[in-house]
Order: C-alpha cells, then sequence, then structure tokens
C-alpha cells in the first residue's frame, strides 16, 4: 500500500459506544506497544493489544457510554472520558438556543506506564478521578497541555465555542472562556499544542468558514488572539460553504499544524475532504484538495518518512475505510487507497506521529475494527516485556533485496543464539552467537541468501522469540 510496508488486520472489539469523535483520538503507542481506551457493557477499559487482538487490562470508568480523547506525555496519559446525554428528543432547530444533550458529564483520568508488568495505574500525583462540569449542548471535548504544564480543555456549547484550563494535577478547572459565539449547535472545536502556544480550531457553517485562535503560553487564561479565518481566501460560494463539522488535527515537530476537515460544497467537482495547513509563522495554505467524497476524516502523522495520511470513511454511516498520503515537502496526494474494506464510520488514530506502527480503529454499530499498520523502519526503543528476556528484536529492512540488518536488546545480561530457518521449518545457519549485555542494541547483517520466506529465531536461556523475513529477490 501507498507509503505502507504492512497493513495487518485486527481482531474486532465489541463496545458499547462508537469509535468518535471526530477531533478526539483514543489510540497511543508506547512501550512498542498499541493502546486504547474504548467501552463495553462492564464499563470504560483500557485495553492492551496483544498480537492482533486487544486485552482489558485496566478500568477506568463504570460508565459504558464514555468518548475518550488522550494525552499522552511519555509515561504518563491523561484521558477525558466525555459522557453525552442525549434527550429523548434530539431534533433541535437551529433557531431555538436549546440544547443537543442534556447533563452531559465529563471526567479526568490520569495514569501512568508500569514497565515491570507492561500495562498502567493510577498517577500517583492524582489517583482519583476530577469530575468537570461542562456547558449543556455539547457534542465533543478534547485536551492538550502547553509548554507550562497547564491542561486546556475546549468544547462546544449552545451556539459558542469554549474552553477551560487546570494546572497540575488537574484537579481544579476554571469557568469557561468563550472563544466564538454564533456557531450551530451542531458545530465543534478542538484545542492543540503548538510551540509556545495553544490554538483552538473549530467550524462556524453559519459563517461557512472555520475558525481558529491562539493563547500564549504563560499569557492571562483569557488573552488570546483574533480569529485568523485560516484559508478564507479559499473559500467558495458553493454549496452550503467551507465549513462542516469534521476536524481532525496532527502538530509536526516543527509545529506546522495539519488540519483534516470536511466542507459542505456538497457539489460534484468540489472537495468534500481537504486539508488546512497552518505554518511555523502562523500562515496557512491555500486549501489542499483530497477527496471529492467521504467522512470524518483524520490527520496521521509519520515524520519518519516524512509523509502525512488522510484516513476517512467512504460514505455517511459508514463504507470502505480509505486513504490518501502525501509527502510533507510538497502536498500533492497520492492515489486513494482502501485500508479496511466493510461498512465502518468514525475513524480514530493517535494524536502524535508514528514512527515505526500504529493502529488505526473505526467502528460498525457493534464493535470497534482495526488496522495495525507500519512504515517498515525499526522501533529500536525500549519495549518492556514481562515474560520475555527481549527488550527489542526486529529487522530492517524487511522485505529486503541484497542485506538486511537483525537488531536486538536484551533485558539484562544473557547468553544468545541467533539461528536461520528456512519456510519449511529447516535450520539454514548460525547466524551469530555469544553473550549481550544489557540494553545494548546489538546488530547482525543478514545477506547473500536466495529469494523467499525465512525465520530468524533469537533464543537465550529464558525466552525464545521469531521473525519472518522476506528476500524479494
Amino acid at each position: 500500500m501507498q507509503g505502507l510496508r504492512s497493513v495487518d488486520r485486527l481482531a474486532k472489539l465489541a463496545i458499547t459506544k462508537n469509535t468518535g469523535e471526530k477531533p478526539q483520538s483514543k489510540l497511543w503507542t508506547y512501550a512498542c506497544t498499541q493502546w486504547a481506551v474504548l467501552p463495553d457493557t462492564s464499563g470504560t477499559h483500557l485495553w492492551r493489544l496483544d498480537n492482533d487482538s486487544w486485552t482489558r487490562v485496566m478500568t477506568l470508568s463504570s460508565s459504558t457510554v464514555t468518548k475518550a480523547d488522550c494525552k499522552v506525555e511519555d509515561a504518563i496519559v491523561h484521558v477525558l472520558l466525555f459522557e453525552e446525554v442525549t434527550p429523548l428528543t434530539n431534533i433541535v432547530s437551529e433557531a431555538e438556543d436549546s440544547t443537543k444533550s442534556l447533563n452531559n458529564k465529563a471526567f479526568l483520568v490520569s495514569i501512568e506506564y508500569v514497565e515491570s508488568q507492561n500495562t498502567y495505574k493510577r498517577w500517583s500525583k492524582r489517583p482519583t478521578t476530577v469530575d468537570i462540569k461542562l456547558d449543556n449542548g455539547v457534542e465533543t471535548a478534547t485536551i492538550d497541555i502547553d509548554n507550562k504544564g497547564r491542561m486546556w480543555l475546549a468544547s462546544d456549547a449552545v451556539k459558542k465555542i469554549n474552553v477551560r484550563w487546570s494546572d497540575a494535577p488537574y484537579t481544579t478547572w476554571s469557568s469557561p472562556i468563550t472563544l466564538a459565539s454564533g456557531v450551530k449547535n451542531d458545530d465543534i472545536a478542538g484545542v492543540v499544542s503548538l510551540p509556545g502556544k495553544v490554538g483552538v480550531f473549530w467550524s462556524n457553517q453559519n459563517t461557512k468558514r472555520f475558525g481558529f485562535r491562539t493563547h500564549q503560553d504563560g499569557a492571562s487564561p483569557t488573552e488570546w488572539s483574533a480569529d485568523e479565518l485560516p484559508v478564507s481566501r479559499s473559500a467558495l460560494d458553493v454549496g452550503k460553504g467551507m465549513a462542516d463539522d469534521h476536524i481532525n488535527f496532527a502538530v509536526a515537530s516543527d509545529g506546522t499544524l495539519y488540519c483534516a476537515v470536511k466542507t459542505s460544497y456538497n457539489m460534484p467537482g468540489y472537495p468534500t475532504i481537504a486539508l488546512l495547513v497552518r505554518r511555523p509563522s502562523g500562515k496557512w495554505d491555500n486549501l489542499h484538495s483530497i477527496s471529492e467524497f467521504g467522512t470524518r476524516p483524520v490527520a496521521l502523522l509519520d515524520e519518519t518518512l516524512n509523509r502525512l495520511m488522510v484516513i476517512f470513511s467512504s460514505v455517511e454511516d459508514g463504507g470502505d475505510v480509505l486513504y490518501r498520503s502525501t509527502s510533507l515537502d510538497n502536498i500533492n496526494f497520492g492515489p486513494t487507497t482502501t485500508l479496511m474494506g466493510g461498512k465502518f464510520d468514525n475513524v480514530t488514530s493517535s494524536k502524535t506521529p508514528f514512527k515505526s506502527e500504529v493502529a488505526i480503529l473505526a467502528s460498525n454499530k457493534t464493535h470497534a475494527h482495526g488496522v495495525l499498520i507500519s512504515n517498515g523502519t525499526p522501533s529500536l526503543v525500549k519495549c518492556p516485556d514481562p515474560e520475555s528476556s527481549f527488550r527489542s528484536f526486529v529487522v530492517y529492512p524487511n522485505p529486503f533485496i541484497v542485506k538486511t540488518t537483525i537488531y536486538f536488546t536484551l533485558q539484562e545480561e544473557d547468553e544468545y543464539e541467533l539461528l536461520l530457518f528456512d519456510s519449511k521449518g529447516a535450520r539454514i545457519a548460525r547466524l551469530s552467537q555469544g553473550r549481550a549485555l544489557a540494553g545494548e542494541l546489538n546488530t547482525v547483517d543478514l545477506k547473500d541468501v536466495a529469494r523467499g520466506l525465512y525465520m530468524v529465531r533469537l533464543q537465550t536461556s529464558k525466552s525464545v522469540r521469531a521473525l519472518k523475513v522476506i528476500q524479494e529477490r
């Protein structure tokens, strides 16, 4: 697939709330492992991806209807659980100053990684759950943390876009600060941290534009820039205009902001899925067209290969999950490619750029379905496994043509043996053996083998692990 080395389908997971909402992120990668926060019939849980299946490892809430937004800070993860309660009559006139939903609830749960068990526990600095009072009419809520350690929460309200803030350990929250008024009841917002500032991006279907305001880290919480009116010069008087309430973000390490959006043009020949790009200087590119059809786009950065993926469902209420990708140097999207065939909606993935592999989820009415994608680059970070003596074990490139390299690191000093087998399981060669130090990266080259499938097996006194390797010609 375009820009990807492998795409592996994951086992489906029964859930009680879909994988939305659009600006939220329910997935992250840490310690070479994929993690997710999703609800089932017994509550909202932390899930760990083991091989191709999700293992429930921790309960975060008894609620079965939450939608999570996860902010990762190294070994600490802050999880905003938003619970939207829909009234019996959920059709609201746009002219009414009324709510889309009542008794909205939000909870902040913070957890920290436990290396020895490859799981998480409650954050030692604040093990309790924090209740956050939100406005009526909220459809979605997101969090991020600025460079001073202050957490910001952005949410929509009845015809408003609001933010709140809290300082560590994020127990006490401010009153709402209104950044925009006069939006539609179903317009939404999201907050994102940039170098030296935070920004809030929102949709405004009444003005047919998107909005964006920034706040300098450390300034008074009420001091925000004027609305930058992103790419207004690209706005067209077509259909219902440029803005729709589907937005999602990714931020590059240099501060470039990539906003995947849906428009309301709804006309052949005009983009439905588009990309808005804000450069570190504060300037916005002209609108980049992605697709004339689709819904609920997600932006996913791969800075290792200097690429951006925009992933979306093909039709409203569920279809194939598609993607297009582009180089970050020159935005020019390649062909539309199917990532998951079926009837899925509400794509979600990681907020942070991925370096080696990342999970992508979407849902139907009863289950979360997903794939694990890899760009083929080795992840050489520490990969704890309480049942293994290996920290890392990777082969890159794989597949290969002339030569590939085997990388491995042991949890503790031990004897090892590295063996090569053919596709039928017959041993071909001993590639290396000796004694490896704890935490030391070891490399062994593999070359001069015929085209085909092989198995590389690493064995210590405590563990054995094998990887498939392909020589392409």
